[in-house]
């Protein structure tokens, strides 16, 4: 086990990276075994104390108004259940999914930050994954800080930085997530359906992530991606065949490379410390599935998931 210092928390326990997004209900720890995962998380919040063999990360859900569950559950959790990892929001950047702007998100992170921090010293905090790494996500995170600092009149504290490193148009009313909200932008990346699967643009918009980071005096935070995956059906070109092999490239990409510039110093210079692929399953955008629950056995790409691992704990 890795427990690493931080100026915002007592450890940071960095010796579980590889980990899945639990979108359907479905027994995380059947499916763990199943798999060899080491951790997961469930866009929700669990009120039970933290497992010893699986780790769960809690995630609040924001909006524009506030955020759910409400102060009372998430206290209680806090105070009775201790040393959790929170994530505060899933894409507030989305129109489609927390839809909050950049000012209301800062003030929201700010008040569940020090309500959780008070109830529970112990408990890290991870900022919501924008969609994906690009320049106009990095202008709504760059909003976010100006933000922060111009209320609080500090530097905004942060345990583990977070992002979805997809690879999605940027327009509105198309493919893809849209422009984010809050900002006056009008036009992202246009990328391609076929560039949907390329890894060396999701190689480079993580590399383009440390190095924001780093210019922004976080290059001693952890880096967790919270999703990352193939959202495109078959008939799109993306089979289970290329995505087992997209899996795999990604995946011992995230966890061997490393760049003395811009990575985390205190895990040999790697640029992501833990990751998490999107999903065991998910109706809606089936074709990453790891798991088939009706069936009850693994995809092609669960498969190459499991393969992974194994490879990870006997290169270890």
């Amino acid at each position: 086990m890795v427990l690493l210092n931080s100026s915002c928390s007592p450890s940071i326990d960095l010796s579980n990276p590889i980990g899945f997004g639990l979108a359907s209900k479905a027994d995380a720890d059947y499916w763990s075994d199943e798999l060899g995962a080491q951790w997961y998380f469930d866009w929700a919040t669990k009120a039970s104390r933290r497992s010893t063999q699986l780790e769960y990360w809690q995630t609040i859900r924001v909006n524009q108004n506030g955020y759910s569950p409400s102060r009372e559950k998430i206290e209680s959790i806090a105070r009775k259940f201790s040393g959790y990892t929170w994530i505060i929001g899933n894409e507030p950047d989305n129109a489609y999914q927390d839809n909050t702007s950049p000012e209301t998100y800062a003030q929201i992170y700010h008040e569940l930050y020090t309500m959780i921090k008070s109830k529970d010293r112990s408990a890290k905090i991870a900022i919501a994954g924008v969609s994906q790494p690009t320049r106009v996500r990095l202008a709504y995170l760059n909003k976010v800080l100006e933000s922060y600092e111009q209320v609080y009149n500090e530097k905004l504290p942060i345990d583990w930085w977070n992002i979805h490193a997809y690879v999605l148009r940027e327009e509105d009313d198309s493919w893809g997530v849209g422009l984010p909200v809050g900002l006056s932008i009008d036009q992202g990346i246009l990328y391609e359906i076929e560039q949907h699967g390329d890894i060396s643009i999701f190689q480079q918009n993580l590399i383009e992530f440390r190095k924001w980071m780093k210019e922004n005096g976080y290059q001693d935070t952890p880096l967790v991606v919270t999703e990352y995956g193939i959202l495109l059906p078959e008939e799109f070109g993306y089979s289970q065949e290329f995505i087992s092999d997209y899996l795999n490239q990604t995946s011992l990409w995230m966890l061997t490379y490393q760049d003395t510039e811009i990575g985390f110093p205190e895990d040999g210079y790697r640029l992501v410390q833990k990751f998490a692929w999107f999903s065991l399953s998910d109706p809606y955008f089936p074709s990453s599935n790891l798991a088939d629950l009706e069936k009850k056995n693994l995809t092609l790409v669960g498969e190459s998931y499991k393969s992974l691992i194994q490879q990870n704990i006997t290169d270890k």
